[in-house]
């Protein structure tokens, strides 16, 4: 089998694990306390990572060559999930997946700056046909009038995932030239966790996010719940493995624009089992930034051919 059809599949599986962790997550809300959802996502991730890791490099598994990269790695990676989580208990799952999605965008903009890259005139247009599709999804006009029903703190989390995650892609470009894919996940999983554990023996858990009928007992107590909160974490290290596995066996650019699939998938999923309806400018928005984001893509395979 092609190389290209094998990353493309894997990477269609890593697009349906990440949206069912999204769900997930959602479907707990007001159920579990926003940090145990945070703290099992991560902590429940590492013995999977932790065998990946021990079977690709045996005794080098912990070795980093630049360890700035990876703690801003950590950073920008643990700050874009707590607001995609955040957001996803506050606005409906296809807004957020259209808005976090965005981010391409947004690394086009920063790249001339940290990696000094040029842009051209057609990735520019793409740039700000991308920003007129982030503006009609989040219809700051409506938040201003108090006329929105959705909540404004849940689309500014989301519009700020993209942001995060522009930052997180740039650094992971840097780090991919130096680093082991296995590795550093599994030292990113390794450092949110620590922060998380040492945050709720500080704060308990209800210091942020949505508040829910179970706290820290959840994870003593065998139940149903615990169980879906392993499950989380089994599901967060899956999609880490797919993600690397995938740039393994396809080319980037094929990757790239198969990405997009998640907005659909998830506004359907949401409208199926939330009975999400996206508004007009939301369909709009998220078909634009679609557009605009495919637009540098083929720009991008252009200028490397």
């Amino acid at each position: 089998m092609n190389s290209n059809i094998i990353g493309s599949l894997l990477w269609l599986i890593f697009i349906l694990l990440s949206t069912s962790t999204h769900m997930i997550i959602k479907s707990l809300t007001g159920e579990v306390d926003f940090i145990i959802t945070l703290f099992s996502r991560f902590v429940y991730s590492l013995p999977l990572l932790f065998f990946i890791a021990y079977i690709s490099r045996k005794k080098l598994l912990f070795q980093i060559n630049n360890w700035k990269n990876i703690i801003l790695r950590s950073l920008f990676g643990f700050v874009t999930m707590i607001m995609v989580f955040s957001s996803l208990q506050l606005i409906p799952i296809g807004l957020t997946t259209a808005l976090a999605q965005s981010s391409a965008i947004y690394v086009t903009l920063l790249s001339p700056f940290l990696l000094g890259e040029k842009i051209g005139l057609i990735r520019w247009t793409a740039v700000i046909i991308g920003l007129v599709g982030v503006f009609l999804m989040i219809d700051p006009i409506s938040i201003i009038r108090e006329t929105s029903n959705l909540s404004s703190l849940g689309l500014y989390l989301a519009f700020g995932s993209a942001l995060t995650h522009a930052g997180l892609a740039i650094i992971l470009r840097k780090i991919g030239k130096t680093e082991h894919p296995s590795t550093t996940a599994l030292i990113h999983n390794f450092i949110t966790s620590t922060v998380i554990i040492l945050a709720i023996l500080a704060f308990g858990t209800k210091f942020y996010g949505v508040k829910g009928n179970h706290g820290i007992e959840i994870l003593i107590e065998p139940s149903l719940l615990l169980y879906i909160l392993i499950l989380l974490g089994f599901l967060g290290s899956l999609v880490q493995y797919l993600m690397a596995q995938s740039y393994k066996y396809a080319e980037a650019t094929i990757l790239v624009t198969l990405r997009y699939l998640a907005i659909p998938l998830a506004a359907i999923l949401g409208y199926l089992i939330w009975s999400e309806v996206p508004t007009i400018n939301q369909l709009i928005g998220g078909i634009v930034v679609i557009i605009s984001c495919l637009l540098i893509t083929y720009r991008e395979i252009k200028l490397k051919n």
